[in-house]
């Protein structure tokens, strides 16, 4: 079973969670705590290594399914799900620095945390449906 950090870690802010604006650290790590305790998930790894893709990221069984991007959520689902989402303005393409848009990854911007929260559970759900990573 893969370690996870503990969640008075995320809640605080620790645990890879970077240097951001105050608020959108408090977001995220707010969500980390969320699913800390979950079974087969991990949170940011303390010290994690800042600039690499998945550093700031949530997994469950190996595989990430939310991170933090430039001070936004990032969430994977599966393709369709991210295109409709893209498509009715929702959610918004995430390209990871590389100009070509990842066909699972959306963007979520900040203006409603409930939103991320939702998203980020349907995330959870489909990636720990594809197994261990």
């Amino acid at each position: 079973m893969p370690k996870r950090a503990p969640a008075e870690d995320a809640a605080s802010g620790l645990g890879g969670l970077g240097t951001s604006l105050p608020g959108q650290v408090d977001s995220f790590a707010r969500l980390a705590a969320r699913f800390a305790g979950r079974e087969d998930t991990e949170l940011p790894a303390p010290g994690g290594r800042r600039g690499r893709f998945g550093a700031d990221a949530l997994k469950v069984r190996g595989r990430i399914f939310a991170l933090r991007s430039r001070g936004q959520l990032v969430v994977k689902l599966p393709e369709a799900r991210a295109r409709e989402l893209i498509s009715q303005g929702v959610g918004l393409p995430f390209t990871a620095g590389r100009g070509v848009p990842m066909r699972a990854w959306v963007a979520v911007p900040g203006q409603d945390p409930g939103l991320g929260e939702r998203l980020a559970e349907e995330a959870f759900t489909y990636v720990r449906s594809l197994g261990p990573g």
